[in-house]
């Protein structure tokens, strides 16, 4: 593995850490150990000396020839202060002949002596070479266990760090694929979990950026069509709606309101396209939303009508918005349209506008199938429709409108069954108060 790599950060300076911690321990238990050995040649001469004195035996080289195979140290007796050798022992460099009589070891090199007076002027010296410490079986087994610990302590530290950002790593290049990325590193409190958030998050932002992108491409090619066909359409739409106005003598079956009203119908078509290809803020103006509702609702009598639907409207007094009255209205035509529409067997549309503290709140409540799921999630989305022909831009243009006026729309389904979609606007006095 090359040493670039992250495991190798992260655990290299751990290994050479836990190196540095192990040569101090080592030391420490060199000392310890060092420590012991003087203590037990301390109290094995003293031992040795309290056994001479008590049993009168003579200090021959024989006794300290059983001395040192008993207690495994070198054993000397100095009688009047000269040295009586051990034969077969060298200890170089070691002034025996001079080491004083104070019952304390004294180091000498590799060797540590102590000397303990008996009687008759008689001394024990007792000479013990110095292990290794490094040697010593208790410091090893110490110091394997705990490299043994610290490398485990270093595998593991490294798995938990780097495995996770593999998998973060390998799953970068499904970002812009349509499924959530799978990251159950995102429930982490650590900073491994910032970035698997931040990777969710920006998944998510691309999603968007690419719907967007998406939207204004349709929109673009919808605009140039949009522009042409309205170019093409508004001169006869102005004709027709000329005409029926000018109409003169009987009128059979109300041809002439149908006529106005479905080149009305048209017209509002034709405008919807041409708010999704050229949004413009509104032109604002004081407007009555009770009488607005009712204009809407004696227009699209006639359909309602048609589909068997009764339409049932009360409106509060003195409801006024600052709106652009051509767009308002615009807004309330789709939302009875749509509501008409979803009750092809027949049924009630009730609509209501009442105050609702600063705002206008305007309801359509119907008694049809009501919205699905996807429905209520997409509602505001362009071009999406679960009605066969439709072209999912009604709900969508309403929604900008509203907006545009500082307002909200929103849709539910009635636990009696049928949908309601809701209108709010802010009042025009309470406008102006704040201002």
């Amino acid at each position: 593995m090359a040493f670039h790599r992250l495991t190798w950060r992260v655990a290299l300076p751990f290994v050479l850490l836990v190196l540095l911690e192990t040569v101090g321990l080592a030391v420490f238990l060199g000392r310890q150990v060092a420590s012991e050995e003087r203590t037990r040649l301390q109290r094995v001469a003293t031992a040795n000396a309290a056994f001479i004195e008590n049993s009168s035996l003579p200090t021959t080289a024989r006794l300290a020839d059983s001395l040192r195979s008993i207690s495994g140290y070198e054993v000397f007796f100095r009688r009047y202060g000269a040295l009586e050798p051990l034969p077969g022992v060298h200890l170089d460099g070691v002034p025996l002949a001079n080491l004083a009589a104070d019952r304390q070891p004294h180091r000498h090199g590799d060797f540590e002596c102590i000397a303990v007076p008996i009687e008759h002027k008689h001394d024990l010296l007792v000479v013990h070479r110095l292990p290794e410490p490094w040697l010593d079986v208790r410091v090893l087994a110490v110091l394997a266990a705990f490299l043994l610990l610290a490398l485990l302590t270093a595998w593991l530290v490294g798995r938990d760090l780097v495995r996770p950002l593999r998998h973060l790593a390998s799953q970068l290049p499904r970002l812009e694929t349509a499924g959530p990325l799978t990251l159950p590193e995102a429930a982490r409190s650590d900073e491994i979990g910032d970035l698997a958030r931040a990777l969710l998050r920006t998944q998510q932002a691309l999603h968007d950026e690419q719907a967007a992108r998406e939207r204004m491409e349709k929109l673009a090619v919808l605009g140039r069509m949009t522009a042409a066909l309205a170019h093409e359409v508004q001169n006869p739409i102005a004709a027709i709606r000329m005409h029926a106005q000018l109409w003169r003598g009987p009128d059979p079956d109300g041809a002439k309101a149908t006529i106005e009203q479905e080149a009305l119908r048209i017209e509002g078509m034709l405008n919807q396209w041409m708010f999704l290809t050229r949004p413009e803020p509104p032109a604002t103006a004081p407007v009555d939303v009770g009488a607005l509702l009712t204009k809407v609702a004696a227009m699209q009598r006639h359909q309602a009508e048609h589909a068997a639907v009764r339409i049932d409207l009360a409106t509060a007094p003195d409801l006024v918005v600052s709106a652009d009255g051509r767009r308002l209205e615009q807004v309330f035509r789709n939302l009875l349209t749509n509501a008409v529409q979803a009750m092809p067997g027949g049924g009630t549309l009730t609509i209501r506008a009442e105050r609702a503290g600063a705002d206008v709140r305007i309801t359509f409540a119907d008694t049809g199938v009501g919205f699905s799921a996807e429905a209520l999630r997409r509602f505001a989305e362009y071009f999406f429709s679960e009605k066969e022909g439709g072209m999912g831009i009604g709900l969508s243009v309403a929604s900008e409108i509203v907006k545009a006026h500082g307002g909200e729309l929103r849709v539910a389904n009635r636990a009696e069954g049928g949908s309601c979609v809701t209108v709010k606007l802010p009042r025009a006095s309470a406008s102006r108060s704040s201002a």
